[in-house]
């Protein structure tokens, strides 16, 4: 009898044990695709920055051909612009950041990297920037 008892009793320890694993390897693999997609980040600030240089560049060439533009009409093609630029940029990087999730995913960064010739200082540069940012939510109340 005491082994019928004790049967049942293992089997939920078994069933407990391979649960607890599947949850442990879920949230390693979720963990590891965060990790894995924040170091993509500094290569999609860098090139949001490189794309507001052109941006800031071309305007600056429309004020000197267009001396005479009024103010409230350059504000607006200047908020135009940037919109543009915004929308275009928006899901190829929300999409790198997914692709960069998977493993060998650092591929799609270098890929932007290239294509759009960004510096590796300047992606460096913001990813040591972003360095501080890594708080908990204590130092944030403080």
């Amino acid at each position: 009898m005491d082994r019928i008892q004790r049967e049942p009793s293992a089997r939920a320890a078994a069933t407990d044990a391979d649960a607890a694993r599947t949850i442990v390897a879920t949230e390693v693999a979720n963990y590891l695709a965060g990790q894995r997609m924040a170091e993509v980040t500094p290569t999609v600030t860098a090139l949001r920055q490189r794309a507001a240089d052109v941006v800031e560049a071309e305007l600056l060439r429309l004020d000197h051909r267009l001396p005479e533009l009024e103010a409230t009409h350059r504000d607006e093609v200047a908020k135009t612009v940037r919109r543009v630029v915004d929308k275009l940029l928006h899901a190829p990087t929300v999409r790198v950041k997914q692709l960069a999730s998977a493993p060998g995913g650092d591929s799609y960064a270098e890929a932007l990297r290239e294509l759009f010739e960004l510096d590796p200082q300047a992606v460096e540069a913001v990813a040591a920037s972003e360095l501080p940012f890594m708080t908990t939510d204590l130092d944030k109340s403080e």
